[in-house]
């Protein structure tokens, strides 16, 4: 047996197995395209990923899984049941969490234009509401006081990171010279200045319905570039401020996500246990020297537990070949970049390719494995070194879990695929095939027309 991508999905006589399905079988049952996720992956990965925060943080820790990166209501009831919370984006993603059990003291309400409707759900049901701004503040404070309620309010900072002005970054996103880590924060479209931030502060505590519990910082780039002690440090000097100023401390600090995941065949230089140990060695040494209790630790990683967790699977149709104009081969599958857009994605959509019924197979041929869209992009391969391919050959994608169903599209009108959770010997849909019907199934037609 191999290991591809953990010790959930492997090869075993030369068939791809998830947990202990094989995923042709799986193709077989639910048809292609077909996106299968090992439940117990996406435990095991919770459970990795709290562990090597709680082992070195004394006070209350929360992982709010990122929504966004997975709206599955069933994965959701997975995290739930592990003790994990949700970073929501809009109603849609505050209804999954709410749907899926998720305790409202457990659920960030984040985003940058929250509408009325978004501020009301998270007041009546106590979600955190992330202010992202003075001007939402203001709004919150409204809703509160004409509901009658208290909201629980945390507020979003921007920060300079002046120690790492300059310091640039290059992945395959962003080639030489790559990309400020600093200057990418300061104009992140995502919380408030410093200054804004203070007045905040004191707006919040002085506010009647509000009961300002938290800070919220979330590094993207910075951190995937390694510099989340940088990050905090920086964080907790100015918490230290405005401990001083206003004799305030959160009693939530909320440092998002953003950690870097290991892919099949791409090193990490960055483990989670460095950013856990520089996180958590900062934030204790601050509360230490401030006086002050350990504040409840949230994070909200979204890649990390998603991503290596799901394959997707496709069928290979048409071959074609070139041997005079080019000299290149063409594998038409019936999986297409619909269902594989990552806008985040750090490796730029390489996601490593196994022939399901063949995964020792050694590649001895290069080709191009392309969907079927009226898209000249619709590449989910590009001169990949495969096995030989034929007709009906599954074709499975590993790393598929963490955005790309989130994200997936019905360009060309194609439906979206079936989603399939495997536990063991189980398996069960947890989300059925799209059809025609419901990709037009908010079209109308004035009468006019009729």
């Amino acid at each position: 047996m191999r290991d591809l991508h953990g010790e959930y999905i492997y090869e075993k006589g030369g068939e791809l197995w998830i947990e202990e399905q094989r995923v042709t079988d799986l193709a077989e049952r639910y048809g292609t395209p077909l996106f299968v996720t090992s439940e117990n992956a996406v435990r095991n990965n919770y459970r990795t990923f709290h562990h090597t925060f709680k082992s070195r943080y004394p006070g209350e820790l929360l992982v709010c899984v990122g929504m966004k990166a997975n709206t599955s209501l069933a994965l959701r009831k997975v995290i739930t049941a592990e003790g994990g919370g949700g970073d929501a984006f809009g109603m849609g993603e505050l209804y999954v969490a709410l749907m899926a059990g998720t305790p409202a003291d457990r659920i960030v309400m984040n985003g940058t234009n929250k509408s009325d409707e978004v501020l009301s759900a998270a007041l009546h049901t106590g979600a955190q509401i992330n202010v992202d701004d003075f001007e939402e503040l203001e709004r919150v404070l409204e809703f509160a006081e004409a509901e009658k309620k208290t909201a629980r309010v945390s507020l979003r900072v921007r920060l300079p990171l002046e120690a790492l002005q300059g310091k640039m970054f290059v992945d395959p996103r962003y080639r030489p010279p790559g990309i400020d880590v600093s200057q990418w924060e300061r104009e992140f479209k995502f919380g408030m200045e410093p200054d804004l931030f203070l007045r905040a502060v004191e707006r919040g505590l002085h506010a009647p319905n509000i009961d300002l519990s938290g800070v919220h910082y979330h590094g993207g780039i910075p951190r995937r570039a390694g510099y989340s002690l940088e990050e905090t440090q920086e964080l907790m000097r100015y918490l230290g401020e405005v401990k001083n100023r206003f004799g305030w401390f959160p009693r939530t600090l909320n440092l998002g996500g953003g950690f870097p995941k290991t892919r099949v065949g791409v090193e990490n230089p960055f483990p989670l246990e460095r950013h856990a140990q520089g996180i958590t060695s900062t934030v204790r040494a601050a509360c230490e020297d401030l006086g002050v209790t350990l504040p409840r630790l949230v994070l909200e990683p979204g890649r990390w537990c998603w991503e290596d967790a799901a394959v997707y699977v496709t069928r290979a149709g048409n071959i074609k070949r070139d041997r005079k104009l080019t000299t290149k081969q063409w594998v038409y599958v019936d999986g297409s970049i619909n269902e594989m857009g990552d806008p985040f994605d750090p490796f730029s959509g390489y996601h490593p390719a196994v022939i399901a019924h063949r995964a020792d197979a050694e590649g001895t041929q290069t080709v191009d494995i392309c969907g079927p869209l009226c898209n000249a992009a619709d590449i989910l391969a590009k001169e990949r070194l495969m096995p030989p391919i034929e007709r009906g050959d599954c074709i499975a994608f590993l790393s598929m879990g963490a955005y790309n169903e989130a994200f997936a599209n019905q360009a060309n009108a194609m439906p979206r695929s079936a989603s399939v959770l495997v536990n063991g010997e189980r398996h069960a849909l947890i989300r059925r095939r799209e059809t025609i019907q419901d990709v037009f199934s908010r079209e109308q037609v004035p009468v006019w027309l009729l």
